[in-house]
């Protein structure tokens, strides 16, 4: 079973996605920490992806896609008896053809997308939310000035290193990131509703309670299918 998490910048779809992949088993795959990743190895990829995110662009769809076909090759390799989990995509696809892609290389291995979740929040509310945001650069632990400061309201409670504000969240990137969102990704949702697969939750509640609604938005589609 795979699905995919879908709503703009700053909605939540990061932490609710760790919590939902492990309620229900599945591998949290999301391109942001691919991205980042790759960034942090220092390779020549790494390098081309942090030109286009430190600008606040969206990754090309050929490139993301190779990646995440890579990342899905590594999830079945380590599955313990040919039992492959099902992927909680998270932050991909954002592009018409990203969807495409992705229905054309799970249909290579035989499966497809089971549902798509749309979570959904305010404008104001999502640009508070990325504002706010600090991550660890050592060990990517995330905080928020507001929410989720840090014990000290500076250095990172798990190895020390002082958080900072990542260059994709500062003001002109976030405009940029939710226009982009709004002309390139929001169309997908018509893509998904056309193959009766789309869901919608409200993101702008508390973190138990949204969790709670996605697992039976998902069970409940799946039971049904």
């Amino acid at each position: 079973m795979h699905v995919i998490f879908m709503g703009p910048q700053g909605v939540g779809k990061g932490t609710q996605a760790t919590q939902v992949a492990g309620t229900l088993g599945l591998v949290h795959l999301s391109t942001g920490d691919l991205f980042r990743a790759a960034i942090k190895s220092g390779s020549e990829l790494g390098s081309t992806l942090k030109t286009y995110l430190d600008a606040g662009d969206l990754v090309p769809d050929e490139l993301t896609l190779r990646i995440v076909d890579a990342r899905l090759d590594e999830i079945a390799a380590s599955a313990p008896g040919g039992l492959v989990p099902g992927a909680l995509f998270d932050g991909f696809p954002r592009t018409p053809a990203q969807a495409e892609g992705l229905d054309a290389m799970l249909e290579t291995r035989g499966e497809s997308v089971a549902v798509v979740v749309e979570l959904t929040a305010p404008r104001d509310v999502l640009i508070e939310r990325l504002a706010g945001r600090r991550v660890c650069p050592s060990c990517g632990a995330t905080y928020h000035v507001t929410y989720n400061p840090p014990a000290d309201g500076i250095h990172c409670d798990n190895c020390g290193t002082a958080v900072e504000q990542r260059k994709d969240d500062t003001p002109d990137a976030i405009e940029r990131r939710l226009s982009l969102y709004d002309e390139q990704t929001a169309p997908l949702l018509e893509y998904y509703r056309g193959q009766g697969k789309l869901e919608s939750v409200d993101g702008d509640r508390d973190v138990e309670a949204v969790s709670d609604d996605i697992v039976r938005v998902i069970t409940g589609t799946t039971a049904s299918t």
